[in-house]
């Protein structure tokens, strides 16, 4: 191969490195790059079918920082191989020591501790431009190394408050029709249900924002469902909708109360949906089961409204659904 080539490949690497590194850690409202999408969309499929052939397998619950790692040395790797190929298509490496030309191997380890800003200095660049070009090589690796260690920092601290929230859902009620049972208060929902549902809401903007930010979140998966933020915002989307639909009117919360709630959820869900390399739509999800309410002595409404609102918001649970399904898990029952 060519210099000329040589030189070609590696700015082409580096470049896909660059582009994908800005896209997934920088641009927080594009989501991954190409790059880190389709590998990690890859690589989650991978793991998915291998558990859905032993179910109590653990693969799953480590994959997220696997996922994660792996995409780190991918990048580091090619971008190493982009200043290899670079440094390799001049000629212009020499041992410091001796003047003689550097081999391949040589190459190799000048731009791996170039990259690094390691600064060995037993090997050296022979003219003014590639000297210039090392430097530009250490610069652009301590800028792929800083802002990696940085993804890594808040990919980890979007998981802890994903579980916060899993938590926070778990403990209003075990299925849907168990959050809106425990919420009822006699004659109407109780104010300080309301006041979970207004803090929530808050929680899951947040949520949602992360996961737009930090796709790689998909693949972070607990060891038990009532872990599983997907799982919980599954649940709580069917308590919504049974607030919403299912309950009577006049014994409903503030539109105000439980609209937001909705909204962010479907705000979530396309964020979620939007993370995949392959986004598809998976059929809607049963609907929650309404006898809890009923033994309660909660009102309810006449069957054709909550038929109507429940078609209404089909595409959003279909969304959702995905979500949870590609976790690993199944809908939660109601």
């Amino acid at each position: 191969m060519t210099g000329a080539a040589l030189a070609a490949l590696g700015v082409v690497l580096i470049a896909v490195v660059l582009v994908d590194l800005w896209t997934t850690t920088l641009t927080l409202t594009g989501g991954a790059g190409p790059l880190t999408r389709r590998l990690g969309d890859g690589l989650w499929r991978v793991l998915l079918r291998a558990h859905a052939r032993d179910s109590s397998s653990r693969v799953l619950a480590n994959a997220g920082g696997g996922i994660l790692v792996v995409t780190v040395l991918v990048w580091v790797t090619l971008f190493w191989a982009g200043w290899t190929l670079l440094f390799l298509s001049g000629g212009a490496i020499s041992d410091a020591q001796t003047g003689a030309a550097a081999s391949v191997a040589d190459v190799v380890y000048y731009a791996g501790f170039t990259v690094s800003t390691l600064g060995v200095g037993d090997f050296t660049a022979d003219t003014a431009l590639w000297r210039i070009l090392t430097s530009v090589a250490s610069f652009s690796g301590l800028f792929l190394v800083t802002l990696a260690i940085t993804y890594l920092l808040s990919v980890v601290s979007a998981v802890v408050s994903r579980r916060s929230l899993a938590t926070y859902v778990q403990a209003l009620g075990d299925t849907a029709g168990d959050i809106v049972v425990r919420g009822w208060a006699g004659d109407a929902v109780s104010s300080a249900f309301v006041q979970h549902l207004v803090t929530l809401t808050a929680q899951l903007s947040a949520v949602a924002e992360q996961h737009l930010a930090y796709p790689v979140l998909h693949y972070f998966r607990s060891r038990h469902p009532d872990d599983s933020a997907p799982v919980a915002l599954a649940r709580l989307d069917d308590a919504v909708l049974l607030l919403r639909a299912a309950v009577a009117p006049s014994a409903r919360p503030d539109p105000a109360t439980v609209d937001p709630v909705q909204r962010v959820l479907g705000s979530y869900a396309q964020a979620a949906h939007a993370a995949s390399a392959t986004p598809r739509t998976d059929p809607v999800p049963p609907l929650p089961d309404t006898g809890p309410l009923l033994r309660a002595g909660i009102p309810l409404a006449d069957q054709g409204e909550w038929g109507r609102q429940a078609s209404a918001d089909a595409g959003r649970r279909a969304r959702l659904a995905r979500v949870v399904t590609d976790a690993g898990w199944s809908w939660p029952g109601s």
